[in-house]
């Protein structure tokens, strides 16, 4: 596997930076007695390195003996001789999936705490929240699609290799949602117990009987510090709870995905800005995502049946304010709508796709941002609600 960055120097000879602005002053940040490091020292810290690679099981040899090399490593880090406030050496290292060409980072911490983070990738896991095995993280997901009020958590007719694809995300997600919230210092989102061995949240589903399904997870402090939360599974009773070390009337609050009702409902006053820039994205960058017998067409065609697709759906909308859905954006935290685009102006079959739409409040604008199949947004909108409108529906849309 080619690495492309070898021409270059400190970090930027690894693989890609992704925090390149941030990444000097929170090496600074970890070292003790005040000590700063300069960005020349930095590089001069990189440069001289000798450079680690380990496979993706955390071994710089092979079963055989040979060494892991560049081409297939998973992971390379590299000392940087400092020490954090605890006196600990620190260490830098990148990461690469295998689909990666490239190395991403920059990470800092001690070993130990990048033996942890090497340990915790090989285990299954749904973003935070990670299983003995993946048979026990599918029998999860069965237990809670099980006792919810009946719904769909799969797409018809797109095959997953896991039971409930819908459902996971959601949880996944909900819970991404929750840990941002407790951040902000919102309080009685995720709990703890008293002793801290295990936490609870609420996922804002409903069980058969119409009662809050929640959620505890063991909790396993490591030794950088860090939390290992492991084994999720539903709370059948209250009494699980306080037999757990949890207070007598704990009851976590669900997530709040917008403060007002006029967040995720479409303002038929507001104007869509159909900005040059954002068309030329759409029809150009995304044309494989229109129809394929209408590929071939010219930019201009395009442009014409989308914003005649634009027009109508603001008709429909201004007569039924279900018709633009919500949805939630986890990597932005951010409210925007999905508006169905018919480019042959009928509709008595699924959309071709959906806009999706960015609210500018202030000058009261919505901004077209790009245009995504059907089932790409579905889990999305899914996180504020079940869709009621019929044309996202995870039983037609495919």
């Amino acid at each position: 596997m080619e690495n492309k960055t070898n021409n270059k120097s400190g970090l930027l000879k690894l693989g890609y930076v992704a925090n390149l602005k941030s990444c000097k002053s929170e090496l600074n940040e970890m070292l003790a007695d005040e000590k700063q490091v300069s960005t020349a020292e930095l590089n001069a810290i990189v440069n001289d390195a000798q450079i680690v690679y380990l496979n993706k099981y955390g071994f710089p040899k092979w079963r055989n003996g040979e060494d892991v090399t560049l081409e297939d490593a998973a992971y390379l880090y590299f000392a940087t001789g400092l020490e954090d406030k605890s006196g600990d050496f620190i260490i830098g290292w990148f990461e690469r999936n295998s689909k990666d060409a490239v190395f991403r980072g920059v990470s800092w911490g001690t070993k130990d705490s990048f033996d942890a983070k090497i340990r915790k990738d090989k285990m299954f896991h749904w973003g935070d929240l990670y299983f003995k095995s993946e048979e026990d993280g599918l029998a999860f997901l069965e237990d809670i699609a099980a006792s919810t009020i009946p719904e769909t958590w799969s797409f018809k007719n797109k095959p997953s290799a896991v039971n409930h694809p819908i459902l996971k995300s959601y949880i996944e997600n909900t819970f991404e949602v929750l840990k941002k919230e407790t951040a902000r210092g919102v309080k009685n989102k995720i709990v703890y117990s008293q002793d801290g061995k295990h936490l609870v949240f609420n996922t804002n589903l409903l069980d058969k009987f119409f009662h809050d399904i929640l959620i505890v997870v063991e909790v396993r402090k490591q030794k950088d510090g860090s939390e290992l939360l492991m084994n999720p599974r539903r709370v059948k009773k209250e009494l699980e709870l306080r037999k757990l070390g949890f207070a007598k009337d704990v009851h976590p609050n669900q997530p709040q995905f917008f403060e007002k009702v006029e967040e995720v409902i479409y303002q038929p006053t507001w104007t869509i800005d159909k900005d040059f820039d954002k068309f030329t994205h759409i029809i150009e960058e995304r044309r494989q995502r229109f129809p394929i017998e209408m590929q071939s067409a010219s930019s201009d065609e395009l442009g014409r049946k989308l914003d005649d697709a634009i027009t109508f759906a603001v008709a429909i909308a201004q007569r039924n304010y279900k018709f633009i859905v919500p949805m939630y954006r986890p990597q932005t935290g951010k409210i925007q709508l999905l508006m169905p685009i018919y480019l042959k102006g009928t509709y008595s079959s699924k959309p071709d796709f959906a806009l999706i739409l960015t609210p500018d409040k202030e000058n009261e604008y919505y901004i077209p941002e790009t245009i995504l199949p059907l089932d790409a947004v579905y889990q999305n909108a899914r996180l504020i609600a079940k869709p009621d409108d019929t044309w996202l529906n995870p039983d037609t849309i495919l």
